[in-house]
């Protein structure tokens, strides 16, 4: 009876591995890209209210001394600091989602859940590359840019990682 259930499961895991669609030897590897962000959106919006309430109070102080152009100049740079964030709200929701499969690297590139670019490559046919700026992929003679906004250092290490994962599959 013992032998027959050895046998049994070693049938059945072996149909598990080679008829399923989920391979157990085979794993697939998600890497998301992300900028750096100092602060959360709360504490930038935080920032803006005190910034702006110092504006208008010292404006305010002026406009009582009879300086009112100092208020004027006040509001401008309130409202370029408010157009700056605004730009870094949108800059940060921008993503890189690479998927390595068994025998394709995915690149999608993410403006907050929506997907904007999605390019596919053949990692035993493609090579990666390490510019000043960015970090490329060269594939049937076209090159395609990534993880822009990673510093040298998280690029090496991008590379060093989408690298072991190609030379394991060989």
């Amino acid at each position: 009876l013992f032998n027959n259930f050895r046998t049994i499961l070693a049938l059945s895991i072996f149909f598990i591995i080679c008829f399923s669609k989920f391979n157990i030897l085979y794993m697939q590897k998600t890497l998301q890209i992300k900028p750096n962000k100092s602060l959360t959106n709360l504490q930038i919006v935080f920032f803006l209210f005190v910034t702006g309430f110092l504006i208008a109070f010292i404006g305010i102080r002026f406009v009582l001394v009879g300086a009112w152009p100092i208020l004027i100049f006040g509001i401008v740079e309130f409202l370029i600091l408010v157009f700056c964030s605004y730009l870094y709200f949108n800059f940060a929701k921008r993503r890189e989602r690479i998927i390595l499969d068994q025998e394709e690297m995915k690149i999608q590139k993410l403006n907050d859940q929506e997907i904007e670019d999605d390019q596919s490559y053949n990692l035993h046919w493609s090579s990666l590359k390490n510019n000043k700026d960015d970090l490329s992929i060269h594939y049937a003679g076209k090159k395609n840019a990534f993880a822009r906004f990673l510093s040298p250092q998280r690029r090496l290490k991008l590379k060093k990682i989408i690298e072991r994962y190609k030379s394991r599959l060989s």
